[in-house]
């Protein structure tokens, strides 16, 4: 695909927990306003990590989502997984380094939750009795986190060395996506939005469910 292409130096890379700045945060499926996206120079409270007993099995989910979108997008002959080493038979054929980056967006569910003013806990989680679990994020929230997703992966890649090229390499670590998010071409935020969308049922697999924070 044809894109622009910004080097590494014009991309502020954004800390651990911080986003893209909002000039208006969503509204949350309850109706309450979406807590802001965190300002640049400040420290937010991280919230709780993801439990590392599904780590790996949320990681290899989100793998099979990644495939499923990307399979529906190649609309050529040469097999997918010949043109992209993102893209293999399964898990265990995945590069080291983008098993990595698939566990690190996992690890990222628990922010993205906290920015939407959600929370996970085991669905079993007696402390959550008698309240209404969120099953799916709004339009809104989904757009905003999909720029929050794709910000967190440009900054994941910078970090882990890949570098900006015309042509997408994932064996070379080579990406045309070091780009603002509202420079990409559609399909491609639908991609991080379609990742975003998956992370109820992904959670749901796992045996939790996600509640308002309210």
């Amino acid at each position: 695909m044809e894109t622009s292409i910004a080097s590494p130096l014009q991309i502020k890379i954004k800390d651990e927990f911080s986003t893209t700045a909002m000039s208006s945060a969503p509204v949350s499926a309850g109706g309450a306003q979406t807590p802001q996206a965190p300002a640049q120079n400040t420290i937010p409270v991280a919230p709780a990590p993801l439990d590392p007993a599904i780590r790996e099995f949320v990681a290899q989910e989100l793998y099979k989502r990644y495939k499923l979108i990307r399979a529906s997008m190649d609309s050529d002959n040469e097999p997918a997984k010949s043109k992209d080493a993102s893209l293999q038979e399964d898990w265990e054929s995945l590069p080291e380094h983008l098993k990595a980056s698939t566990r690190a967006q996992a690890d990222d569910i628990p922010r993205k939750l906290e920015l939407t003013g959600y929370q996970m806990s085991q669905a079993n989680d007696e402390t959550k009795d008698g309240l209404q679990p969120i099953e799916k994020f709004t339009p809104e929230q989904l757009e905003y986190l999909g720029e929050v997703e794709h910000d967190r992966w440009v900054s994941e890649r910078i970090k882990s060395g890949w570098q900006a090229a015309g042509k997408r390499d994932s064996s070379a670590q080579k990406t045309p996506f070091f780009t603002p998010y509202a420079e990409l071409e559609q399909k491609w935020k639908d991609v991080d939005k379609f990742m975003v969308e998956g992370i109820f049922e992904i959670l749901g697999l796992a045996g939790y469910r996600v509640f308002s924070k309210n």
